[in-house]
């Protein structure tokens, strides 16, 4: 369904709002009516129209009773509430839009993350109204109600369709949607064959119900909108191997491109339930073990039994537009065990890049590592323009980092709304950690947790002394001060944290030019601090 936006129309680099676009159809008093006819042309060409693309619900998933009705300029888009006791909505959309959420209750209190976006919303009755004119990903807190994300996409651009050349569709090998059957022996020979091909494999609407598959090199695996492979909550299902159990294994594949608008569901909360919380319960929804140029996109990860996605031993992969949603104590106090529901754990990997997603879970977004295969040195790792929720910390390095060098991890343009902890370093376990950096980073709300803490960066004594050199925290902000102070923290005279650059450090509103000022505590292993407030200019604080 197509929608035209009137609001504002655009000729020859120049905006002209509704007044201005009646009194030029009325010119023909001054103007020839050549000149009226050519301008009319130019502007009716140049008519922002926007494009709505609702994402339905898949087989099996409930309606949000909490978000009775929720629109895209009009346009109905499911609600959709979870086991994890949060809901979204998922659709995608160009130009610019007028969003309407309607609740089950009158709207006392609401917030709209990120803050950094500027998003003006109003409430009236039941009814919450702003404007979007460009995707991006959303938190919506309103009353008491659980919370709801608003996951916005660009319109898919030439996506894999049925018939195509080198395009295989999965129900060609005796896979159907189902609510009742597994049919992890039958996806995982359409993976095989499909892969050997070099094609696509591809899912349509539907659920699918599977234990662990082993993905293959030279694979594109494509879920359409309304396509969910689903984990099945039996343990049978998932054999341990070296590091546990996952429903997707990238082991030993390269050239693989997982995409689409469909959804990952492990079902880890029911798994975790089924087996008492034992180790095989803790299912990840990726593994990657020695995996090489892979690709994942665009895709819902949803309900991990706890780390999501576990990168081990692997280099060259790229996560971009992904939706995370795992369990979270918060959301969920009833759930017997901490969830331990991390985002991403980079471990022992290079070259990876995360971007452009939305994360929201219990323990870490993310907390790259150094823990499991043959170790070595990891170099690399970027985390950038991310929405991030959590109970835990947001922008983590550690705490598993063991012998080896970590440099140039870099945490870029993100959007934290919660977490108990902001920048965390662990250097615990003899690792050396050079050049992290923390640039441009938002934080709304820090605390709810057990530390409480806007920043805590230090080297422990936990199987290995460390070294951590050369940090880089610039242009990041934090809406408040931390119920606690931020702590640096050296072990020793020789494991020394050294090397700490504050460049235009944000706290509660002002620009924060020493410890002091910016409530940071330190203990005499901390060596060669500074604070400045641009790139250019003098130092105004040093130790």
């Amino acid at each position: 369904m197509e929608n035209v936006s009137y609001n504002k129309i655009s000729l020859v680099g120049f905006t002209l709002n509704r007044k201005v676009y009646r009194l030029m159809i009325h010119m023909p008093k001054v103007l020839s009516g050549a000149i009226v006819c050519l301008l009319q042309l130019a502007f009716v060409g140049q008519i922002v129209r926007a494009e709505v693309i609702p994402y339905p619900r898949a087989a099996g998933e409930r309606a949000n009773f909490d978000f009775l009705s929720f629109k895209i300029d009009g346009v109905p888009v499911d609600t959709v509430s979870t086991d994890m006791n949060v809901g979204y909505a998922h659709f995608a959309f160009s130009g610019a839009v007028a969003v309407e959420v309607t609740t089950k209750e009158t709207i006392e209190t609401f917030d709209l993350s990120p803050h950094r976006y500027g998003i003006q919303a109003t409430a009236k009755d039941n009814v919450l109204s702003f404007r979007l004119s460009q995707p991006c990903k959303l938190h919506l807190k309103i009353n008491g109600l659980p919370r709801f994300f608003i996951l916005a996409d660009d319109p898919e651009v030439n996506p894999p369709r049925p018939g195509q050349a080198g395009v295989y569709d999965i129900g060609d090998y005796e896979v159907t949607s189902s609510l009742e059957s597994v049919q992890t022996s039958k996806i995982q020979r359409a993976i095989d064959d499909v892969a050997a091909k070099k094609g696509v494999l591809y899912v349509p609407p539907g659920l699918y119900q599977s234990g662990e598959l082993k993905i293959k090199s030279n694979l594109t695996l494509y879920l359409a909108a309304g396509a969910v492979l689903k984990g099945t909550a039996k343990v049978s299902d998932y054999p341990r191997g070296r590091f546990g159990t996952q429903l997707i294994h990238l082991l030993d594949c390269e050239n693989v491109r997982i995409a689409g608008r469909g959804a990952i569901d492990g079902r880890g909360r029911a798994l975790r339930l089924a087996t008492e919380n034992s180790s095989d319960g803790r299912l990840k929804l990726i593994r990657s073990f020695r995996a090489k140029n892979c690709v994942v996109e665009d895709i819902l990860l949803l309900d991990a039994g706890s780390w999501s996605i576990h990168l081990i031993e692997s280099s060259d992969l790229r996560f971009n537009n992904t939706k995370l949603i795992s369990n979270t104590i918060l959301d969920d106090p009833m759930f017997p065990w901490e969830p331990n529901t991390d985002g991403f754990d980079p471990d022992n990997s290079s070259r990876v890049i995360i971007e452009n997603g939305f994360v929201s879970c219990s323990d870490d977004a993310i907390a790259v590592k150094l823990r499991y295969g043959i170790l070595r040195d990891m170099d690399d790792v970027r985390f950038r323009n991310n929405v991030v929720w959590t109970v835990k910390s947001a922008l983590k390095i550690g705490t598993e980092v063991v012998d080896r060098k970590m440099t140039n991890i870099v945490f870029e343009n993100n959007e934290v709304i919660h977490a108990d902890r902001g920048i965390v370093v662990y250097c615990y376990r003899g690792a050396t950690i050079e050049n992290p950096k923390w640039i441009n980073n938002y934080f709304e709300r820090i605390g709810d947790n057990t530390k409480e803490m806007n920043m805590e960066i230090k080297i422990q004594d936990d199987g290995g002394r460390g070294y951590l050199n050369n940090v880089l925290i610039k242009d990041n902000t934090f809406e408040r001060f931390s119920p606690n102070p931020s702590r640096l923290r050296g072990l020793d005279g020789e494991h020394v944290l050294d090397g700490v650059v504050f460049e235009n450090l944000v706290i509660a509103g002002k620009k924060r030019t020493c410890l002091a000022d910016a409530e940071i505590t330190t203990n005499s292993f901390v060596r060669n601090m500074s604070f400045s407030l641009s790139a250019n200019s003098p130092l105004l604080w040093v130790e």
